[in-house]
């Protein structure tokens, strides 16, 4: 009877149970609702003070960053004035004078994120030397042999380019020569390497990049079939077309003319100087003839043209019937023709020459006993140290050498070449006459040599600290280096702002 009753009051026990249950499930409910409640309260607390915290470490990173930069304008500037004084000189003038010409953009202190160079290949065509086999590694100056040299910029234009032959064609290690003052690549590429940067010309040194050619007597490309019909039909109307003809400028090769209204400056020179009659003449890198057929037309001279296009080879032919050799080989020179000459021009050739000193001897080893040299179209480094370009724009992949009026002269002199007569043209370039003769070679002064270091690093600072934000990262490294050494130069400076800007040459 006793199991019976607990049987019996099991239905009633298992309600009452329920019954607490409920009241202690509500009673925990509560508990869990209140607990929610607080870590609601808590989290919007922890969410506030997570907020402040952000806040607060933005604040002290932006402080820490201004202390650094206002401390390391400070620093630059107590530098800069430290070196005016060891070097008995004031320095550049405090930004806000009127006599110092500040650039308008204002230049990050910091460079931001660094960036691994990276380039297109050219036309998509294969690298030339995969193997990196024909680079020259040059360990004295190639003008003057010269031992001691200082490297002012590692880079050639390809730094600032999206397309390269390959990763290792941007560094050139650009050096000056302590006795001539050349600047030269003491880093350079010779043999298919640089045969490759001629025949892909326009993209190597960002001219055009694929365009159509809008100047067909200096048109860099193979010519087809069509290409020579073309210079053929338009070259019969000859050198003088007049404009009383009527004729559009696709009916004939204006650039004859011009070319020969510019060139006519050195015709003139030439024979004024010295009255080449009946003279031998090679023009080495002749454009289309005009000198040449000038000299021949005036002096009764026998001329002879050494062409880089094969365009101007053509043209060369078909326009003045000037007896023409294969393009010119820039690292291995070669004259093709028998016999010496009196005179031999060239056109733009030390820029280019990959071995200067062979170059030159091979020339003065063609001249008959005094003949002479003439060089025009160099460009005068003036353009990038003593104006607002840039040096890293200007020295493209085909620029292995720069000089001033000086430096030229002294780099001919240590090849055995007496100037004559020197100028430079309203473009800046500079054209020369030289005698063959024993020279001995003259160099620098230690002073002069400083100042020419000089001029080029800070030319090298300015370049760097004016390139765009797509290529700064390719400079992060050497950036922090660049900014203070153009604070301490002049190159740069702070502006009443704390801004840092470029201080124009």
């Amino acid at each position: 009877m006793a199991m019976w009753r607990t049987v019996l009051q099991l239905p009633r026990h298992a309600l009452g149970f329920l019954s607490r249950g409920e009241g202690a499930l509500a009673a925990l409910s509560k508990q869990v609702s209140k607990l929610a409640d607080l870590l609601r309260d808590s989290a919007k607390r922890g969410d506030a003070a997570r907020d402040e915290l952000r806040k607060v470490r933005q604040e002290l990173a932006d402080l820490r960053r201004e202390v650094h930069d206002r401390l390391l304008q400070n620093t630059m500037t107590v530098t800069r004035a430290a070196r005016a004084l060891e070097q008995g000189a004031s320095g550049h003038v405090a930004a806000g004078n009127g006599d110092v010409r500040l650039s308008s953009r204002p230049i990050a202190v910091e460079p931001g994120e660094s960036v691994e160079p990276e380039w297109e290949p050219v036309f998509g065509a294969e690298a030339p030397d995969p193997q990196g086999r024909e680079w020259l590694g040059l360990t004295s100056c190639p003008v003057c042999g010269h031992s001691h040299f200082t490297i002012v910029s590692p880079w050639n234009k390809l730094i600032l380019l999206d397309k390269a032959p390959d990763p290792t064609s941007a560094r050139y290690d650009y050096a000056v020569c302590h006795a001539c003052g050349v600047l030269f690549a003491s880093r350079r590429p010779s043999g298919e390497r640089y045969r490759f940067l001629l025949q892909h010309f326009e993209e190597v040194t960002a001219k055009r990049g694929g365009e159509a050619v809008t100047n067909l007597v200096l048109n860099p490309r193979p010519l087809s079939d069509a290409d020579r019909e073309q210079l053929r039909r338009l070259a019969a109307r000859g050198v003088f077309v007049s404009d009383h003809a009527g004729l559009s400028r696709r009916e004939y090769l204006a650039p004859l003319l011009r070319d020969r209204f510019e060139n006519s400056l050195h015709t003139d020179v030439i024979g004024a100087l010295l009255e080449p009659r009946g003279a031998r003449v090679l023009e080495v890198r002749s454009r289309a003839g005009s000198i040449l057929d000038g000299l021949r037309r005036a002096w009764g001279a026998e001329i002879y043209a050494m062409p880089i296009w094969e365009s101007q080879q053509f043209l060369l032919r078909e326009v003045y019937g000037i007896d023409t050799s294969a393009t010119i080989d820039f690292d291995h020179f070669a004259i093709p023709f028998d016999g010496e000459f009196d005179l031999v021009i060239c056109n733009h050739m030390i820029t280019h020459a990959v071995r200067v000193s062979d170059f030159l001897a091979t020339i003065r080893a063609r001249l008959k006993p005094g003949g002479h040299l003439y060089l025009h179209n160099e460009p005068d480094d003036a353009e990038f140290l003593k104006s607002t370009q840039s040096m890293l724009a200007t020295l493209n992949p085909l620029h292995l050498q720069a000089f001033d009026q000086a430096s030229l002269v002294r780099a001919l002199t240590a090849n055995g070449f007496e100037t004559r007569f020197v100028k430079h043209q309203k473009n800046g370039t500079l054209f020369l006459l030289a005698r063959a003769a024993d020279t001995a070679a003259v160099t620098m002064s230690a002073q002069e040599c400083q100042a020419r270091v000089a001029a080029y690093r800070r030319a090298y600072d300015r370049a760097v600290l004016r390139v765009d934000d797509a290529t700064r990262g390719r400079l992060a490294a050497e950036w922090p280096h660049v900014v203070r050494h153009a604070v301490a130069s002049g190159a740069a400076e702070f502006d009443e702002r704390g801004q840092l800007r470029i201080v124009a040459p």
